[in-house]
């Protein structure tokens, strides 16, 4: 299914027009099928796209949630995915038929910004107190040796000058 509102018609811009956006996308167009990965609530997307000489600029505010396991007790957590003052400049020579769709380069944009791990209940996961004893404790005695690890050859004086 086509849906317009991603489309740029690149001849209406001409003259110094102003697209403004300001729209609420489903999730669809982000096309996923990972088992860790989802988006449950619309896509929210502010902006302007004009051109600027021989270039199309999008300038764009970009808001989503995304539910990924959560780095402690594995459930979901949800990540709030905010993009302020994204800038996007596409040459019109590699804009065929005048029409341009940015679906791709904000579903990339999105997807770029979801972090590798999150703790579920806005950093706080009730799990942590369990697990507590497993986590590393930075100020515990002997933290610092076990961050520098086994050295044996720690002791040993190097000399090579030339003799």
């Amino acid at each position: 299914m086509i849906d317009d509102r991603f489309r740029v018609f690149v001849e209406q811009l001409r003259n110094g027009h102003i697209q403004e956006i300001d729209e609420v996308f489903s999730t669809e167009f982000l096309d996923l099928n990972e088992r860790d990965l989802s988006f449950k609530n619309p896509v929210t997307v502010k902006g302007q796209i004009y051109l600027a000489e021989e270039m199309l600029i999008l300038h764009l505010t970009i808001h989503a949630v995304a539910t990924i396991p959560c780095a402690i007790c594995n459930g979901p957590a949800d990540v709030e995915i905010n993009v302020n003052g994204f800038y996007h400049a596409v040459p019109l020579e590699e804009i065929k038929g005048a029409i341009y769709d940015f679906r791709e380069i904000l579903r990339e944009t999105i997807l770029l910004e979801v972090p590798i791990l999150a703790e579920c209940h806005q950093g706080k996961c009730p799990q942590r107190k369990t697990l507590e004893k497993y986590l590393k404790n930075e100020g515990a005695p002997g933290a610092k040796e076990d961050e520098e690890g086994y050295r044996p050859f720690a002791g040993l004086d190097f000399d090579f000058k030339d003799k």
